[in-house]
C-alpha cells in the first residue's frame, strides 16, 4: 500500500520549495526558505484548500529530506528510515551506484566516488525535534533542567544546599531585538565583566568584558585542569588545538564562557575521586550564590564546584541571552560544546543519558542555526561541530538510537590532507551508528545494499590513506597484567601522529558496527569472511590502545570506545577475558567510572541484556 505521506512535499508551498522537495513555511511574499537562500519565491494559483498540516523543519539546504510514514511521538522514538521498499526505487539506486563506480573506474587511482550517496541511502526523520529549537530553546532546556536538579536537592536535603533562588536561571521573557549597536546594551541591574569604559566597545561584543576577568585561586585550579586534561580530548582532531589554545583566552573575557571551562574541568576533576559521583546530597555543605566568592578557604569538593560554576553559567546565559548577536557568536558556540562536555561527564557513572541526549540536541539546532559543519571556513566553529559530533556518535550508539548529523561532505577523499582524512572517519562512522538504528524489518535488500555502500566506503577511505597511518612499528605481545598466566594475545600496535591512531581505531570501530548489524546471506565462504573482518578489527583496536604512546586520556578517550566495540564481536572466553583487560586498563587511563561500561558488557556476554 503507498504511503499517505508521499507526494505532501510537491503539492504544497512555494514552487521553488516544491522543487526542492522541502517544507515551506508559505510566508508571503517571500517565504523563510527562499529569502534564506535569496531564491525567486513564487506561488500557484490556489484551486482548493490548502493543507493545514505542518510539515517538519527543513533538514538542510545541501540534501532533500524525505518524511517518514510512520510518525514517532517523540525524539526517543526516532528511527532511521530505509529506501522505500519498491522495486523502481531499489533498481534506480543501483543504477545510481553503478554510474557513480564507473566514473570512478575511469578517473585516477587516487580519485573515489563521491560519497554523497551514503546520505541517500537513508534518511532521518526529525519530526520529534522543536521546529524551532535554536539559542532560546536550548537554554530553556538547560534551565528547566537545573531548576528540577536543585529542587530536588533542597528537599533531599536537611540545609539547602545552593542558598539561591532557582527561578533566577529562568531566561526573561524579553522580546527579541535586533542587533543594532542602540539595542545592545546591558540588561538593567546586571553587569557582565568590569565596567565598561567606552560605548565604542559595545558597537563589537557588549556581551564581553573590556578587561580581563580576574581568576580566583581555585579558578586556577580547574582552569589548568581544563587546559591540560579536557582541552587536548576535544583537540585530538584538531591540529590547531582551538579547544586548548583559543577558547581559554575567550573565556577570559566572557564570563559565561569561564564559568563552563571550569564546571568542565572540576567535573573532570571529580573522576578522580569517584566517591563524590554517589555522595548523597544531604552530606554536602550548602553552596554560595553565583557570583559570590567562597566562604571556605580550602577548596570545595570538585563535584560541588562543578555544579556551582555550571549553574553560574546558567545565569549568566539568562541574561546574556538577551543580546541577538550573542546567539550567534563564537562564544555561544564554544559554551554550548562545553555544557555538552559537562553532561558527558556526568553520564559516565549513571544508566540514563537522557540530560546529555537532550541537551547534544539543543547543540545541533544552535549550530544550524549558524550554518555550522565540518567544512565550515572558521577553524573555531568547525573545532565545535567535530567536537559535537565525536560526542554524538558515542552517545547515539549507546542508546541504539541515530545520529543527529545531517550535513554531507562536499570535498572528495581525494581533495583532502591527512588530518581532513582523520575527521573524515568521524563522519563515516556517525552513518555506521546511524544504519546500525535503523529499523530490520522491511526491505531486507535494500538494507543488506545499504551496508554494503557504507563497507565500500570506509574501504575506499582506507585504501587512499597517506603512509602516516601505518604502523611505525607492531612489538610483541605483553602481558595485560601482573599475573604469571596471564598471556597477550594483542600486540602493541604504534601509530603516530595520535590522530591518525585514533582515525584507525574509529574506522574498524565503525566497521565492525555494520558488520555486527548487517543481515547474513548465508554461506560459509562469507561467513568466514566477515570472521576474518571482525577479527582484523578486534586485534587492531586492542593493539592499538596496549601501544605505550596511546596511554594518554586524548587517545583513551577514542579507545575505550573503539576497545567496547571490538569487545561486542568476541564470543570465546579466554578472548573476552583478554579485551575486558584491555579495556579496564584504557579506562584506567582516561579516569572514567568503569563499573556501568563493564556490567553492560558482562550482561551482553552473559545473553541477559
Amino acid at each position: 500500500m503507498p504511503s499517505k505521506s508521499r507526494g505532501l512535499r510537491t503539492t504544497a508551498g512555494c514552487l521553488t520549495c516544491r522543487k526542492r522537495r522541502v517544507k515551506c513555511d508559505e510566508a508571503r511574499p517571500q517565504c523563510r526558505n527562499c529569502h534564506r537562500l535569496d531564491k525567486v519565491c513564487l506561488y500557484p494559483e490556489q484551486n482548493g484548500k490548502a493543507r493545514k498540516r505542518p510539515m517538519p523543519r527543513t533538514l538542510s539546504r545541501h540534501e532533500e529530506i524525505q518524511v517518514l510514514d510512520t510518525v514517532p511521538p517523540a525524539f526517543g522514538a526516532t528511527s532511521l528510515a530505509l529506501p522505500t521498499p519498491s522495486e523502481t526505487d531499489t533498481s534506480s539506486q543501483r543504477n545510481l551506484l553503478d554510474r557513480q563506480m564507473s566514473c570512478s573506474d575511469s578517473a585516477s587511482a587516487k580519485s573515489v566516488p563521491n560519497d554523497s550517496l551514503i546520505d541517500n541511502l537513508f534518511s532521518l526523520d526529525v519530526s520529534g525535534f522543536s521546529q524551532s529549537l535554536e539559542p532560546y530553546e536550548w537554554y530553556d532546556l538547560l534551565a528547566e533542567d537545573a531548576i528540577n536538579t536543585i529542587q530536588a536537592q533542597n528537599t533531599c536535603s536537611d540545609h539547602l544546599r545552593w542558598n539561591f533562588d532557582e527561578l533566577s536561571l529562568s531566561r526573561r521573557q524579553t522580546p527579541r531585538v535586533s542587533p543594532t549597536p542602540e539595542s545592545e546594551q546591558n540588561p538593567p541591574g546586571y553587569e557582565i565583566g568590569a565596567c565598561v569604559k567606552s560605548v565604542e566597545a559595545y558597537s563589537v561584543s557588549p556581551w564581553n568584558s573590556v578587561e580581563r576577568i580576574q581568576l580566583s585561586s581555585s579558578d586556577l585550579v580547574y582552569l589548568k585542569r581544563y587546559v591540560s586534561a579536557v582541552g587536548p580530548i576535544l583537540d585530538l582532531f584538531d591540529p590547531q588545538q582551538h579547544f586548548s589554545r583559543v577558547v581559554p583566552h575567550l573565556a577570559l573575557y566572557n564570563t559565561g564562557l569561564l564559568k563552563s571551562l571550569l564546571a568542565v574541568g572540576a567535573s573532570h576533576m571529580a573522576l578522580d575521586s569517584p566517591e563524590e559521583l554517589t555522595q548523597n546530597p544531604s552530606s554536602v555543605s550548602a553552596s554560595t550564590p553565583p557570583g559570590s566568592t567562597h566562604s571556605n578557604s580550602s577548596l570545595p569538593p570538585a563535584r560541588v564546584a562543578a555544579e556551582q560554576y555550571y549553574y553560574e553559567t546558567l545565569h549568566y546565559l539568562a541574561q546574556t541571552l538577551l543580546y541577538a548577536s550573542y546567539s550567534t557568536s563564537h562564544e555561544i558556540l564554544a559554551t554550548a560544546i562545553m555544557i555538552s562536555t559537562y553532561e558527558m561527564f556526568g553520564s559516565f557513572n549513571a544508566r540514563d543519558n537522557s540530560d546529555w541526549a537532550k541537551h547534544l540536541r539543543g547543540t545541533f539546532w544552535i549550530q544550524r542555526s549558524q550554518d555550522n559543519d565540518g567544512e565550515t571556513e572558521d577553524g573555531l566553529r568547525r573545532a565545535v561541530w567535530w567536537a559535537w559530533l565525536r560526542q554524538d556518535i558515542w552517545a547515539a550508539f549507546r542508546e541504539g538510537r541515530p545520529t543527529m548529523t545531517i550535513w554531507q561532505p562536499k570535498e572528495p577523499l581525494s581533495s583532502l590532507s591527512s588530518d581532513e582524512l582523520a575527521t573524515r572517519i568521524l563522519y563515516l562512522t556517525a552513518k555506521c551508528v546511524q544504519f546500525a538504528a535503523s529499523p530490520k524489518e522491511g526491505d531486507i535488500t535494500g538494507y543488506l545494499y545499504a551496508g554494503e555502500r557504507l563497507l565500500q566506503a570506509l574501504q575506499q577511505w582506507r585504501d587512499i590513506l597517506p603512509s602516516s597511518f601505518e604502523a611505525i612499528s607492531v612489538t610483541e605481545s605483553q602481558p595485560i597484567s601482573d599475573t604469571p598466566d596471564d598471556t597477550a594475545a594483542f600486540q602493541p600496535i604504534w601509530i603516530h601522529p595520535p590522530s591518525h591512531a585514533a582515525a584507525t581505531q574509529m574506522f574498524h570501530f565503525a566497521r565492525i558496527i555494520v558488520l555486527l548489524n548487517q543481515p547474513s546471506t548465508g554461506g560459509l565462504n562469507r561467513f568466514q569472511a566477515r570472521g576474518k573482518l571482525l577479527r582484523e578489527s578486534m586485534t587492531t583496536i586492542c593493539g592499538i590502545a596496549l601501544a605505550q604512546e596511546s596511554q594518554n586520556m586524548p587517545s583513551a578517550f577514542v579507545g575505550f570506545q573503539a576497545v567496547y566495540a571490538a569487545a561486542l564481536c568476541v564470543e570465546d572466553k579466554e578472548k573476552q577475558a583478554e579485551t575486558l583487560g584491555v579495556l579496564e586498563m584504557v579506562l584506567r587511563c582516561c579516569k572514567f567510572p568503569t563499573r556501568p561500561l563493564l556490567d553492560d558488557l558482562l550482561k551482553l556476554w552473559d545473553g541477559s541484556a
